[in-house]
């Protein structure tokens, strides 16, 4: 595993609240990074209640990269979740510093593909897809791009005009389609998976359940109870995590055989 980046068409579809509940339950160690440059950490505000300082975050690793200590600042630049298996690096305090991160983005895809290396995997919040400034170097490295969507009409003519971009885009400068996949919430309220995917023509991956209580526990710090983790919301989160695996797998597969034959003609050139 590596990069998972999850993005959408348009505004507030869950994509926050998706990827902290994958983090969540993540398998492995992992880093969550809130790259939404609409402004505000959702998860400090929210999750977090705001008892966490917004004293760290994309803005600090944007100064390390400036002065050229961005690897060795990384960590630094991150916020505990659940104890060290989980971690933050929150977003942007307001809207204002989305011009700072445009230098940052290819250096920072980078550092976090290097984790891998470490045992560690990196989900990425990157927000609504098309925003100026936003973080298309993190989705042209990832191993697994979701665009999040509702099963609504407008949102499903939303991802509509915009998915062809992304896929062109991924193909000429990133990993290629096979990255990308249609994560649904509340399947069938009112369209079906099969449905989207004609629509669409991008295999959808799964679904995450419509689960109102759970959601605002996670994106507004609400209490749930004590059957918070056999929530609807996160039984279909395992679902999802399950399946990402699988997505992955399968583009590394495709990928194996074109780094084998560098390999050779760098070999026997």
């Amino acid at each position: 595993m590596a990069i998972v980046a999850l993005t959408s068409a348009r505004g507030a579809p869950g994509v926050t609240t998706t990827a902290l509940a994958m983090a969540m339950l993540w398998p492995r160690p992992v880093v969550l990074v809130e790259a939404d440059v609409a402004g505000s950490s959702s998860i400090l505000a929210g999750y977090l209640r705001g008892t966490v300082p917004p004293d760290r975050g994309l803005v600090s690793l944007a100064v390390a990269h400036r002065r050229g200590v961005l690897d060795e600042k990384f960590y630094d630049q991150t916020i505990a979740l659940i104890e060290n298996r989980v971690r933050l690096v929150p977003g942007l305090v307001n809207a204002q510093q989305a011009a700072s991160m445009d230098k940052l983005w290819s250096p920072l895809s980078i550092v976090l593909a290097n984790l891998e290396r470490t045992g560690t995997d990196v989900i990425v919040d990157a927000g609504r897809l098309g925003m100026r400034h936003g973080p298309m170097p993190l989705l042209r490295s990832a191993d697994a791009v979701l665009m999040v969507t509702r099963t609504t009409l407008p949102a499903v003519s939303s991802a509509r005009a915009r998915v062809n971009v992304l896929r062109e885009d991924l193909v000429e400068l990133g990993q290629g389609d096979d990255t990308l996949a249609m994560l649904l919430i509340g399947e069938g309220q009112p369209y079906r998976a099969r449905e989207i995917h004609s629509a669409l023509g991008v295999p959808v991956l799964a679904s995450m359940a419509w689960d109102q209580a759970a959601s605002d526990s996670l994106s507004v710090g609400a209490p749930y109870g004590r059957r918070f983790a056999a929530a609807p919301l996160f039984r279909s989160t395992r679902v999802v995590i399950g399946a990402v695996h699988e997505l992955i797998d399968r583009h590394r597969t495709r990928l194996a055989p074109a780094a084998e034959s560098l390999m050779e003609e760098h070999t026997y050139g």
